[in-house]
């Protein structure tokens, strides 16, 4: 019984985890901005690590126990998964200071480069220390470096969280004002995420056989910031347009598939960065009707996004 619910939870997980980068992947397509490339990076690595540290640790487990491996050997391998993700982590975490440049239109300073490399390599020694003092007054090794593990990870994520809020308030004057509140509320968002898997985390030391609801809560933690950009994408982020058009291109293109008359009208508007809402109250038709068409006119050329449009007739 409590495997087929760990099943289902990891089914849960991975959809969850498709979804987001799925989600992200299309605004990308859609608006072509760096937060969103930097957004994408940072789930990947995030979902990459937390299926590396947790899932990871599951399915070995289960296999070694499965082929009577020894409790004391199967402890020991389990622990290695999460040092196997930790550059995913910071990855994720060094995507996460390149969104706050982002929203602020800035580069990022080649010198926060050299300080994730730094904080890299102060978590190895850490770890090493950690491990050297407690070793002597815990009898399992297992257990120090389980609470190692944990106690370094919520440390550096929250020093990045520090890191993020902090370059968040000294860059928001260059953020636009029209956007400014819409940015401040999905970093808030990100902080109650860091907050919930702490809380996971601490709660899965307390209460292990309630993992599973720990693991589901864990995955889903950037689920709230994801569905608030949705929600606000529109009106934070201008549609990617064809900057320079090229007017025979566009009708080669509407001659080579056969684009009706209704399907051209639609297909310059879209190159004018106009949204679905935009071209329905322009060509006085249904917002379905506009997305009706432009399935039509993708699936006719061979697309899948605005921007591969945009692309074919710049």
């Amino acid at each position: 019984m409590l495997s087929v619910v760990y099943i289902i939870i990891c089914i849960f997980c991975l959809a969850i985890a498709i979804a987001g980068i799925l989600l992200c992947h299309q605004w990308i397509n859609t608006f072509n901005t760096r937060f969103h490339k930097n957004y994408l990076y940072y789930l990947i690595a995030f979902y990459t690590f937390a299926f590396y540290t947790i899932w990871g640790q599951i399915i070995a487990r289960t296999i070694l126990l499965s082929l009577g491996i020894k409790p004391e050997i199967i402890e020991s391998v389990a622990t290695t998964f999460p040092i196997i993700g930790v550059p995913f982590l910071f990855i994720s975490w060094i995507m996460l200071i390149n969104m706050v440049y982002s929203m602020a239109d800035s580069e990022v300073s080649p010198r926060w480069y050299a300080v994730h490399f730094m904080m890299f390599v102060f978590a190895i020694i850490a770890s090493w220390i950690l491990y050297a003092f407690f070793i002597q007054n815990i009898e399992s090794i297992n257990e120090v470096l389980k609470f190692v593990e944990i106690g370094l990870l919520l440390i550096f994520e929250a020093i990045y969280l520090i890191l993020f809020v902090f370059l968040f308030f000294i860059l928001r004057q260059k953020i636009k004002i029209t956007v400014r509140r819409q940015y401040k509320i999905f970093a808030v968002l990100m902080v109650l995420g860091f907050l919930l898997r702490v809380g996971c985390l601490l709660f899965s030391i307390v209460i292990p056989w309630f993992l599973f609801m720990v693991i589901l809560a864990f995955f889903a933690s950037n689920i709230i910031p994801i569905i608030y950009m949705r929600v606000n994408v529109d009106l934070m982020f201008d549609l990617v347009k064809a900057e320079y058009s090229n007017a025979d291109k566009i009708q080669l293109v509407f001659d080579k598939f056969q684009i009706s008359k209704r399907e051209q009208e639609i297909v310059l508007l879209i190159c004018r960065g106009k949204t679905n809402q935009q071209i329905a109250d322009n060509l006085f038709i249904s917002l379905q009707t506009v997305k009706d068409h432009t399935h039509r006119i993708y699936t006719k050329i061979g697309i899948r996004s605005r921007m591969q449009l945009v692309q074919m007739v710049s």
